[in-house]
């Protein structure tokens, strides 16, 4: 079995509810292949217990086959017709958690309940705990990953207040994305990221000791591949999305530049229709595949900005989405050549290696010698003279003070210009009114600066970085250190 990645918190939280001497209940939910199960089978070896993984079909049917199940589990054979209801199909859960402490995992409970009867099974659930299985050591574990549906089940309904854990399971950072895959290099590593995402099966893909390029090509590029496969009905996992066509839409948009309200309606064909896309936007934010942010500082009525924040669906809207037709008549091979890898560092450079440099933040700040963030953003726009203005990082950290920056996806080593550049950005927008940008030139008010660069740095700037104290030059090597 392949070891346990960055789940260790939730393992051992999850093992010590089992090991509560009471019945517990528990929710874990996450996007599918994002680790939700191997993670559960980890949590109870050695433990007594009944793993049920519900299909797509009816709750009936469902019902039946857990009845079934759970007999041939406990060597008794149970006839399904016995238990005509959920009620008392729950019921013989407190009938083995009687003889000894018992965990019960659910997995894919979404499917349990039945369309237009969200609170059917819900409710038969909570009348037995109620009466009976809260008098045993069971521990259940209700796992989905229809991820509205199941936050749905902690915040309201029939369970609300019950839960006694719950957790939402998301993919890999950055690291943890490369300590499963361990390229040849950091920077191939760092290009596993930026197109496979986080998500652990996705990773599989390349774990297999393929190479970047065949990865790609096969389990991504190709309409037979196995991520290809699942991102490509991404959108009808969740019962929330009714017209999945509205949301292609909306995110091949956001794939392809567009970040605000509008140029998002028009590039979507809902140009009279934005209140239509004000609501698929809301619906990706809350599944977390979309982010919304303001420019740093941004007053209230600022516009608000939409980006892609998984990788790999950002990749898929970004270069196999538009290229469906010519996947089929060409092949992934010609696409990956031809379409991809020529654009494949423009993609790394468009924020996919900045997300990386806030994730690579939060793991090291401490050992860099820097406070914790309390904010992290960016900043574009013009100043007093209509000149474009890109900062690719600002953040305030513990104690008031800024940090600002840059983040470069490079195959040349960055040198003095991009502090020069920095430096020149943040005066013209101090006199452009930009209170910020003087409280990160003020001394007593900023931290420094921090330069972020996948092919390093000249020697020159490194000297100048040894001299000057407030820079901080961070290079792959140092994002990819282990603590």
């Amino acid at each position: 079995m392949r070891e346990l990645i960055d789940r260790e918190r939730e393992l051992a939280e999850l093992q010590a509810l089992a090991d509560e001497p009471a019945a517990r209940l528990a929710l874990l939910y996450g996007w599918r292949r994002v680790g939700k199960t191997f993670l559960l089978k980890r949590a109870w070896e050695g433990r007594r217990h009944f793993y049920f993984l519900a299909a797509n079909t009816t709750p009936d049917q469902n019902r039946q086959d857990f009845v079934r199940e759970l007999g041939a589990w406990a060597g008794d054979r149970l006839e399904a017709e016995d238990y005509p209801t959920w009620r008392a199909a729950f019921r013989l859960l407190a009938r083995f958690a009687r003889e000894a402490p018992l965990v019960v995992v659910l997995d894919e409970f979404q499917y349990l309940l039945g369309v237009g009867d969200t609170e059917g099974v819900v409710s038969q659930l909570n009348a037995v705990w109620e009466q009976e299985l809260s008098g045993t050591r069971l521990t259940l574990v209700l796992c989905g990953s229809e991820v509205g549906t199941m936050e749905g089940l902690a915040v309201r309904g029939a369970l609300y207040g019950r839960i006694d854990w719950s957790a939402r399971l998301g993919p890999f950072d950055y690291f943890d994305a490369g300590q499963m895959t361990r390229c040849a290099s950091r920077r191939e590593d760092a290009y596993v990221y930026g197109v496979f995402g986080g998500v652990a099966r996705y990773l599989e893909s390349v774990r297999e000791g393929k190479g970047l390029d065949r990865a790609v090509i096969e389990a991504m590029l190709s309409p037979r591949g196995s991520v290809h496969l699942q991102l490509e009905n991404l959108i009808e996992q969740e019962e929330a999305i009714r017209e999945p066509g509205q949301y292609r839409a909306v995110l091949a948009a956001v794939a392809q530049g567009r970040t605000e309200l509008n140029e998002i309606a028009q590039a979507a064909g809902l140009q009279r229709r934005e209140h239509v896309v004000r609501r698929v936007l809301g619906v990706l934010e809350d599944l977390h595949i979309l982010i919304r942010e303001q420019n740093f500082a941004a007053g209230r009525t600022a516009p608000w900005r939409h980006r892609i924040g998984d990788n790999a669906v950002k990749f898929w809207y970004r270069f196999v989405h538009p290229n469906r037709s010519i996947l089929e008549t060409e092949g992934g091979a010609q696409v990956w050549s031809k379409r991809v890898k020529p654009r494949l560092d423009d993609y790394m450079g468009w924020r996919t290696f900045e997300d990386m440099a806030r994730q690579a933040y939060s793991r090291h700040h401490a050992r860099w010698g820097l406070p914790d963030a309390v904010h992290w953003a960016r900043w574009e726009g013009l100043d007093r003279n209509r000149r474009q203005i890109e900062i690719d990082l600002i953040a305030e950290l513990d104690g008031r003070k800024l940090l600002a920056g840059e983040v470069k996806w490079s195959s040349r080593r960055v040198d003095e210009s991009v502090h020069e550049l920095l430096l020149r950005n943040l005066y013209d927008l101090t006199a452009s009114g930009q209170q910020w940008a003087r409280r990160a030139l003020d001394p007593r008010t900023s931290h420094g600066y921090m330069y972020v660069s996948a092919a390093g740095f000249t020697e020159a700037f490194r000297a100048r970085a040894e001299q000057d104290r407030r820079i901080q030059l961070i290079d792959l090597e140092d994002i990819y250190r282990s603590p």
